[in-house]
């Protein structure tokens, strides 16, 4: 593995502790923003995860706050506290572009809805990071930034496309971050860069302020959710985001409160899936998934497995959803823009005719490339009454996931995010359908967080058979070499049970390296506790 740079050790960054010692006066805004810069700057030469830099901003917000904090005034929960932010967020004075050359240039005149709730709570904007082009696949690259690496092994991808984020928090050069997730984009780098991230119920947090990368794209919704080095801190960020809950409305259910969060997971009921049958996980997520049930069971949570309905339709409703419109839209932003190497098979696909796909998807099958075959068919443009005739397959989804559930009185679902660990540079296109686990609670809409739960250890790499198939390929070379890795599990549930799937990431926190003592001692995930900033 090549040099780690990831947060490493007992010294670990939690923005509630940091937020309560500023109120104690203990430390001050400034001393810990000037320790965020300082780490950011030791580290990002390498790994390029803050590309707008807002130092001086920042300390200028620092020294505000400390002013206030001297007089007893505190504007809010995060008063103080340094965070940062995606760069699709509308930040004042700033850039939001997608990575895209023509977008460049136009910047921002204010902040956006997420941005100023996060400022009138009292966070320190540090500045924005990294994203893929257009936000459309799980690495982190573009022309305009260039590539961002995970600190954990520079060789690896930390995800996409909240994967600027990722990598600063694993760093250690944030408390915060702010993301926002429409197919895993805040859980898959969260499990691939050894951090907690949670995506809020579709629809719960306002999308205003931000720049999406479809326009009028409906069928899901992209959601804000934070990112962070704890679920106290998720906690936290979210009902900062959320702002007054008698705002937020849903058509089926309000939202429950995050007060209720049960203190125990005794009795609540917990769905497995270790494999959705569609794209199998690597050895070391899967024993992962087992091991985090196993400590769950010891707490007095109910646990059986559970099958996720037909994960291939699935998917294949989740790929046709985003590209019913035949590309036309990502086609005409780039229009002109410089486009990545590897993004441009993306670009490229989206020009194949409808009438020729099935051809096309039949010929990739007999030649042993099934995933790229299911792209193919499930990627067209869709005239105005095939996409209805999509939307109502996919509300018939939903109403059959629900009843599943229902049906086995779930709470709770664990499961992974992505069926690999982090991925080598430029193979996040190939291996879109490895993040099906995760593109499932975008479909459904529940809600999904991320705990870091352990690392791929010696032998554990791979048991994948491999054939002709591309993507599978792929696949096991990514395992290759994974050793030492951080894997995540994933905690979802039905839309509106944020509670639920809070109060089991807080208990499996408690049970983090409970089977596995080396995780311990080297997991970003370790204790909240000491405020300073590791420097490996």
């Amino acid at each position: 593995m090549r040099e780690q740079l990831a947060l490493v050790g007992s010294e670990k960054l939690s923005a509630v502790v940091a937020a309560e010692r500023i109120r104690a006066g203990e430390a001050s805004s400034v001393e810990l923003t000037q320790r965020c810069i300082d780490r950011i700057k030791q580290v990002n030469n390498e790994i390029n995860a803050v590309v707008i830099p807002q130092f001086d901003k920042a300390l200028e917000d620092a020294k505000r706050l400390d002013q206030l904090a001297k007089q007893g005034e505190f504007v809010g929960s995060l008063h103080g506290v340094p965070v940062t932010i995606k760069e699709c967020f509308f930040v004042e004075s700033t850039d939001c572009c997608l990575g895209v050359d023509g977008l460049a240039g136009r910047q921002s005149e204010q902040d956006g809805v997420m941005v100023q709730r996060l400022k009138d709570a009292g966070a320190v904007v540090l500045g924005k990071t990294n994203i893929p082009q257009m936000m459309l696949w799980h690495e982190c690259v573009n022309p305009v930034y260039g590539r961002t690496k995970n600190p954990w092994n520079i060789d690896r991808t930390p995800g996409g496309s909240s994967g600027g984020e990722a990598a600063i928090l694993a760093a250690g050069g944030s408390y915060l971050g702010l993301g926002n997730d429409l197919g895993g984009s805040l859980r898959v780098p969260a499990h691939f860069s050894g951090i907690f991230s949670l995506k809020p119920t579709n629809g719960m947090l306002t999308r205003r302020g931000s720049r999406g990368n479809f326009k009028g794209m409906e069928a899901m919704l992209a959601q804000p959710g934070p990112m962070g080095h704890c679920v106290a801190d998720l906690e936290c960020m979210l009902q900062v985001m959320i702002g007054d809950l008698t705002q937020v409305h849903s058509l089926e259910q309000s939202p429950v409160g995050l007060q209720n969060i049960p203190d125990s997971v005794e009795g609540l009921r917990v769905g497995v899936v270790e494999d959705d049958g569609f794209f199998r996980p690597s050895p070391a997520i899967r024993r992962s998934v087992r091991e985090a049930a196993a400590y769950l069971e010891t707490k007095g949570a109910v646990v059986e497995s559970f099958s996720v309905p037909n994960a291939e339709v699935m998917f294949r409703l989740y790929v046709g959803a985003m590209s019913a419109d035949g590309g036309f839209q990502a086609r005409y932003v780039l229009k002109g823009s410089r486009l990545h190497q590897a993004f441009k098979k993306l670009v490229r696909a989206t020009r194949i005719p409808g009438w020729i796909r099935p051809s096309i998807s039949w010929l990739l099958k007999r030649l042993g490339q099934y995933y790229q075959a299911v792209l193919v068919d499930a990627g067209r443009g869709l005239s105005a009454k095939h996409y209805w005739l999509l939307i109502d397959a996919i509300n018939t989804y939903r109403r059959k996931f629900a009843q599943a559930f229902n049906d086995q009185q779930l709470d709770v679902m664990l499961s992974p995010s992505f069926a690999l660990p982090a991925m080598c540079h430029d193979d996040g296109i190939d291996l879109l359908p490895a993040a099906s686990h995760a593109m499932l609670q975008n479909l459904v809409g529940g809600p999904g967080g991320i705990v870091p739960w352990s690392i791929v250890q010696v032998n554990e790499e791979s048991d994948r058979h491999v054939n002709r198939d591309r993507v599978v390929k792929l696949a096991f070379r990514t395992e290759l070499g994974s050793e030492g890795l951080p894997i995540g599990v994933q905690v979802s549930a039905l839309p509106w049970q944020e509670h639920k799937v809070l109060a089991v990431m807080r208990e499996l926190e408690r049970g983090i390296s409970g089977s596995d003592k080396k995780q311990a001692s080297m997991s970003p995930a370790s204790q909240c506790k000491n405020q300073g900033i590791s420097k490996t």
